[in-house]
């Protein structure tokens, strides 16, 4: 057929009648399924609901995380104590940094001086020379100084020899003093005594009973025992000058003692708390100790004459109980407020692939309320604390940092389209009322 005929037939009166009325019941048909589908996608859109996530670093460690411990100076290890996997004791050493002292004479001077005590009137015995002490050498020589003084005061014992003396000088006086008073009292009778003939003779005399010389006789008598008790009062009085002159000198004999003493134990123990301190400041800047007990993990360190720098974390101790499992993450400022507590956590370790793995799960149980260089700090306690969502078996002993997903919210994507047309109503309505 040439292209002519094929122009009248398309044109023909059957075929357009058959273009321009196509089928009502078609029509009807495919409305009403592309209805429904439109439909059931609307309606989806507000059923269906995946939550929303807030995606932050985390640190999984236990309610006792390892401790780490950090150089305080820069050199070479000197000596490793403990090997890496062993048990420690708290305070025990672990590593000792390069420098100009002996160990072994510091740590034996340190138990030395902790178990040293002053006892009054007793030499001190030291029982260790040191010599190799660096920067410590100094205020070993000064305790050495003090130690000699305060023996030398110890041992001398010049004041108890002087007090003894004049304790001896005292003695004779207080045994004059007592024959004194006694005598005295004799004295003082024998006067009463002469008093009581003299008035009687008076009294004969005046009566014309007895001479003139028997009168004064009499007189005589009495005026010749006071004058004797006068005398041994001036006596007494003059020995108890000399005693209390004595026990003067005594007095301050032993004020003078005890201040001497008191200098040579302060002295003494000022230079023992320099001492003290001097070896304290060597262990924080050579020694490298545990704060607590527990297992010594290895990490920048590994063999002697290395070199370690100021600040360096060189070791770890993991407690042997490490408690329970949480995770500690830090949350971006933005979307920060919908972080709630209770909210479910998924955390992906670093060190186990989470599409192999799984994922550890838990619940966060706070949130700070102030943030730190932009982030805030929440803490998460895990559920099963070495079990992943695979339920295979992790080890969670020490610290691990990974990936954690917050889920705030389940929204549908019907309520997540409308957010902003929420927003621009809300603008405009806010705008049209302020003009």
């Amino acid at each position: 057929m040439t292209e002519k005929g094929k122009n009248i037939l398309l044109r023909s009166e059957e075929v357009q009648d058959i273009l321009s009325r196509p089928p009502h019941s078609l029509i009807r048909t495919g409305s009403s399924v592309i209805g429904a589908i439109v439909m059931i996608m609307f309606i989806g859109c507000f059923l269906f609901k995946y939550p929303d996530k807030i995606t932050c670093k985390a640190t999984v460690t236990g309610t006792n995380p390892p401790t780490w411990i950090i150089a305080k100076s820069t050199g070479k290890i000197k000596e490793l104590r403990v090997t890496d996997g062993t048990f420690i004791e708290k305070d025990g050493i672990i590593a000792v940094i390069e420098n100009p002292a002996s160990t072994e004479e510091v740590l034996k001077l340190d138990t030395a001086i902790n178990k040293m005590q002053i006892i009054e009137d007793k030499e001190i015995r030291i029982g260790i020379t040191a010599n190799q002490l660096g920067d410590i050498q100094e205020y070993y020589n000064s305790f050495i100084k003090a130690v000699t003084e305060y023996n030398n005061f110890v041992r001398n014992n010049l004041y108890d020899e002087k007090i003894r003396a004049e304790e001896k000088q005292l003695k004779p006086y207080a045994e004059y003093t007592l024959s004194a008073e006694r005598q005295l009292a004799l004295s003082s009778k024998q006067n009463r005594i002469n008093e009581t003939n003299y008035k009687r003779e008076k009294k004969l005399h005046e009566k014309e009973l007895t001479s003139t010389a028997d009168m004064e006789t009499a007189e005589q008598e009495l005026i010749s025992g006071q004058m004797s008790m006068e005398q041994m009062k001036t006596s007494l009085a003059n020995a108890r000058i000399q005693a209390a002159g004595i026990r003067n000198n005594i007095s301050e004999l032993q004020i003078q003692k005890e201040q001497e003493r008191k200098q040579a134990v302060t002295a003494l123990q000022t230079s023992i708390e320099s001492l003290k301190n001097a070896i304290e400041q060597w262990k924080q800047n050579y020694v490298l100790t545990s704060p607590v007990n527990g297992i010594v993990s290895y990490n920048n360190i590994w063999k002697e004459n290395q070199n370690i720098s100021a600040g360096d974390k060189g070791f770890s101790v993991i407690t042997a109980r490490q408690g329970k499992v949480i995770a500690k993450i830090k949350i971006p400022a933005k979307g920060s407020g919908k972080v709630k507590t209770g909210q479910r956590v998924n955390i992906k370790m670093d060190g186990y692939p989470y599409l192999e793995y799984g994922f550890l799960t838990g619940k966060i149980i706070s949130v700070s309320s102030v943030p730190d260089d932009g982030t805030y700090t929440a803490t998460v306690n895990i559920s099963k604390s070495t079990v992943t969502s695979y339920g295979k078996n992790i080890n969670t002993d020490g610290e691990h940092t990974g990936t954690a997903e917050i889920i705030t919210d389940d929204l549908s994507i019907g309520e997540r389209l409308l957010f902003p047309l929420r927003y621009l109503t809300h603008n405009n309505l806010k705008w049209h009322k302020e003009t």
